[in-house]
């Protein structure tokens, strides 16, 4: 199928691609996601705004003493190949490697995957449980921007807290002894993956955010909590998984990939072998 007909605009300035949002433009930076949806129809946006020349966006990732900072057009093959990236986050370089094939990689951005909010995004999950902030603007901030835990950024499947801002950058804690593991189970190679889990654990407090299972990416707080109190265990058992999962309050998905229990007990599982993979000292570059 080919996509239905869309104004589209290209601009230099920050300005201008703010003012297009505010008039229900859809902004464009890799459109790995975005132009698929169109050629199926699943999205009919009628406006595209092209953010790609706007001079204040960045395409980079910097490294600055406390945080990283990755900017509104890095790609996943930027974040994969970071040598900070894999060194103190290689969960997160994990995550952006098992993204699609070397075009998307190429071409689809990070905060790109995090805006189209789908509740399997890979770069979703394993940024919530690191407790991101998105930093956003609109025309009418006077250039300030507002920081959104991550958190509270996704609000139902493919939709987000912006509205009619636009995300700068996203900003990460560095953290020393900070150990993570991204897992996901899909069909086949290269395909959006049915569950997937990244498990993040520094000291005694471990975030455990899984995609799949719900409308859009969740916290499992409950088993957060259980762990904080226990500790990491291989013989965390998954019905104590299971358990955790069920007490979470979400809407489930029942699709053609398989039923809400089936997809929960397949989370249990990967949390289970995240969980033994950070205790044997988490991912590695």
């Amino acid at each position: 199928m080919r996509p239905g007909p869309f104004q589209y605009s290209k601009p230099e300035t920050l300005e201008q691609a703010l003012q297009a949002i505010l008039n229900g433009a859809v902004p464009l930076a890799g459109g790995q996601s975005l132009i698929q949806a169109m050629r199926l129809r699943s999205a009919e946006p009628t406006s595209i705004v092209d953010i790609n020349a706007v001079a204040d966006l960045s395409s980079e990732i910097e490294c600055e003493h406390e945080v990283v900072k990755i900017g509104a057009l890095a790609t996943h093959r930027q974040l994969a190949e970071h040598p900070t990236i894999q060194r103190e986050f290689p969960w997160l370089a994990k995550a952006a490697t098992e993204i699609g094939d070397v075009q998307i990689r190429n071409r689809g951005t990070v905060l790109g995957n995090i805006c189209w909010a789908d509740p399997r995004a890979n770069m979703a999950i394993a940024l919530l449980a690191c407790d991101a902030i998105i930093h956003a603007t609109s025309t009418t901030q006077n250039g300030s921007l507002e920081q959104i835990p991550i958190s509270d950024f996704f609000t139902g499947f493919r939709s987000n807290i912006l509205g009619a801002q636009l995300a700068i950058s996203i900003e990460l804690e560095r953290r020393p002894d900070t150990i993570g593991s991204y897992i996901e189970f899909s069909r086949q190679r290269q395909d959006l993956a049915l569950c997937n889990v990244c498990v993040v654990h520094r000291n005694r407090t471990t975030a455990i955010a899984v995609g799949g299972i719900a409308q859009q990416p969740i916290r499992l707080t409950q088993l957060e909590l259980l762990l904080r109190k226990q500790g990491l265990s291989k013989k965390l058992l998954a019905t104590q998984i299971r358990e955790a999962i069920e007490g979470s309050h979400f809407e489930a998905i029942n699709d053609q990939f398989g039923s809400s229990a089936f997809k929960q007990q397949l989370a249990a599982t990967l949390i289970q072998r995240a969980i033994a993979k950070c205790i044997d000292g988490g991912d590695h570059a």
